[in-house]
């Protein structure tokens, strides 16, 4: 008797791997502190910087102005 051995994958065990993996990105990407908390600060930091930086320019900082 042959026994026919198994070389390739099925769909169903591709789908699984494949909704385990996105379960894992969508777990680090909204819990507390997670990516999306990393990318909020880093666009507040970013627009405190330009922001101060228009206000330095305006006020004549670098005329030695007030």
């Amino acid at each position: 008797m042959k026994r026919f051995s198994r070389t390739g994958q099925s769909v169903l065990e591709y789908t699984l791997i494949l909704g385990v993996v996105i379960a894992a990105i969508i777990l680090v990407v909204f819990k507390s502190g997670g990516i999306k908390t990393g990318v909020e600060s880093a666009y507040e930091k970013s627009g405190d910087a330009v922001t101060n930086a228009v206000t330095d320019l305006s006020h004549g900082v670098f005329g030695g102005g007030s």
